[in-house]
């Protein structure tokens, strides 16, 4: 596997790129689990995960849902609703 290199903000060799609540994030495998972004990315389990689709479509990813990454892949933390 090639070996992925961190330089200032440039990243060398193959990877892919996610954003997760506006961040950007280089990951050299081209699968990975709810769990390990919402890890990655600082969001509680019990809060979730959203994928946001390319037509604007929010699907909710599961912490042991295996995600098929693609350049560009987005997601957010989800929203938490307060009763009032």
């Amino acid at each position: 596997m090639e070996q992925q290199q961190r330089i200032g903000t440039q990243v060398e060799g193959k990877f892919f790129t996610i954003f997760v609540d506006g961040k950007e994030f280089h990951l050299e495998q081209s699968t990975i689990t709810g769990g390990e972004i919402m890890d990655l990315a600082g969001i509680s389990r019990d809060v979730g995960l959203i994928q946001i689709l390319e037509d604007g479509t929010q699907v909710q990813v599961q912490p042991d849902e295996v995600v098929e990454l693609q350049p560009g892949r987005r997601f957010k933390k989800a929203p938490r609703f307060v009763r009032g």
